[in-house]
């Protein structure tokens, strides 16, 4: 593993540890929302209109405002698969917008009202929930987020700019702060229970003609086993007379006379 794998990974898990003030929101920096420039006109308008009046489900309309809405989305299949780590999610059909009430200090937020216009049909009420902390989190997220909601942890995440962070209580209970979004695919895929991606196999490619560098190590192996045999052979055909000199010295003398010499006869004539 990388240097970089590493750190990313211990960040990974520093941030799905449980924090001890569950009562925080970790993520990016508030900012100052201003209207989305993807939305399209009539949703804005449903919102100024509609949703203001659905707004008073949530207790006396006098006071109550109903903020720019945002864009709801649902996790890429491909980033769950692995495929793809950088867009996270894809946007949906969907709008959020946050209720707030006039205070004495800043406007209190005090729910969200959520609605649909799928397929391009007419903009339509999905429901109004007393929502505070997800009310909190849209007036004050990055501009351009999207929010989903994760199925199975009953919690709202935001996704912008790579990053993915827990809004609410339900989604802070499988993380505590901002993660990168190549790091939070491994964690979503375990919680989703989707299959481990089959990594490709390892293949030597060549390019421009460029020797695959598993080459000259496989030379190098092929000449040491190569040197190693020429002297182990060299050993042994040593060993081998030395062996024969060693029996030589040591062999008894043979029994019985010694063979004349040829010059022993014309010695004695």
């Amino acid at each position: 593993m990388s240097l970089r794998g590493a750190l990313l990974l211990v960040a990974g898990l520093l941030a799905l540890t449980p924090a001890a003030d569950a009562t925080s929101t970790p993520g990016p920096e508030p900012t100052v929302q201003e209207p989305a420039a993807d939305v399209p006109a009539d949703v804005r308008d449903w919102f100024r209109e509609q949703g203001q009046e659905a707004a008073a489900e949530l207790g006396d309309p006098e006071g109550l405002t109903v903020g720019s809405p945002r864009q709801v989305a649902e996790w890429d299949e491909a980033y769950v698969a692995g495929d793809q780590l950088t867009e996270p999610a894809r946007p949906v059909e969907e709008w959020l917008a946050p209720v707030t009430r006039e205070a004495e200090d800043a406007p209190e937020p005090v729910g969200v009202v959520r609605a649909s216009a799928p397929g391009g049909t007419d903009v339509q009420l999905v429901g109004v929930t007393d929502d505070a902390e997800l009310a909190a989190a849209l007036r004050g997220g990055p501009n351009g987020a999207v929010f989903v909601f994760g199925e199975g942890v009953e919690g709202w995440f935001g996704v912008a700019d790579g990053e993915v962070w827990p809004v609410d209580e339900g989604a802070r209970t499988v993380l505590q702060g901002s993660l990168p979004a190549a790091v939070f695919q491994e964690f979503l895929a375990a919680w989703l229970g989707a299959p481990a991606p089959t990594p490709p196999p390892l293949e030597e490619e060549v390019e421009d003609g460029s020797l695959s560098p598993l080459i000259p190590i496989g030379v190098i192996v092929l000449l040491g086993a190569v040197g190693a045999w020429l002297l182990l052979r060299h050993y042994r055909q040593a060993d081998t007379r030395l062996a024969e000199d060693v029996r030589a010295s040591v062999a008894p003398p043979r029994e019985g006379p010694e063979p004349s010499r040829p010059d022993e006869g014309a010695d004695r004539e």
